[in-house]
């Protein structure tokens, strides 16, 4: 499992992507410039996509806290051996690859790519798009002002 993301990097990342699905270029554009040492956009927005799979994918396979060791075993097995799992690893790991030099239009696909997939593993539908984008973003705030939480 990856380092949970710092509040302003899901910050950013969140309001890039509700920039593109509002498909408002200016917001879009000021969301994509950092300064050096900063992580880009579209490296933010893989780290975001990667820690939400890892936590959605467990609880879909029927994974939680205080199961027996026997029956975490068999649904972890059950959820490496997954297709939807299967699928998510290869699109992730195939963002993330391109995300380091991804150019201003490649991180709109990068974007447009991470909401298509979003969408497609939960029950969520295009209505729930800033909502659920709202909800991360909250999840953040609270992080950053109660970093135990």
């Amino acid at each position: 499992m990856t380092d949970p993301m710092a509040p302003d990097d899901v910050l950013r990342a969140c309001g890039y992507l509700e920039a593109v699905w509002r498909d408002e270029e200016t917001d879009t554009a000021a969301l994509l410039r950092h300064e050096p040492g900063e992580t880009p956009t579209a490296v933010l927005l893989t780290d975001l996509g990667e820690s939400i799979m890892q936590q959605l994918l467990p609880g879909q396979a029927g994974i939680h806290d205080g199961m027996p060791d026997h029956e975490l075993a068999a649904a972890a097995e059950k959820m490496r051996t997954d297709p939807t799992v299967q699928v998510s690893r290869v699109l992730l790991e195939t963002l993330k690859a391109l995300a380091p030099t991804a150019t201003p239009d490649q991180t709109e696909i990068i974007a447009r790519a991470l909401i298509s997939y979003l969408l497609s593993i939960s029950d969520a539908t295009e209505n729930d798009v800033l909502p659920m984008l709202d909800t991360l973003r909250q999840a953040a705030i609270q992080r950053s002002s109660d970093p135990s939480a």
